[in-house]
């Protein structure tokens, strides 16, 4: 039983790092599909800053 618990640990962890990863990806698509106008007149605003 106990070294069952091992790779139930590891799928448990290994699974929660693939989903995390999914829900980071998916979620910074959507930023960048939702916000591309917004982060341009952002761009314009720092680069007028920055001269």
């Amino acid at each position: 039983m106990n070294s069952n618990q091992g790779g139930v640990k590891l799928s448990v962890v290994l699974f929660s790092v693939i989903v995390l990863g999914v829900m980071a990806w998916f979620n910074q698509a959507n930023a960048e599909s939702q916000h591309a106008a917004q982060e341009a007149d952002e761009e314009v605003v720092v680069t007028s800053s920055q001269s």
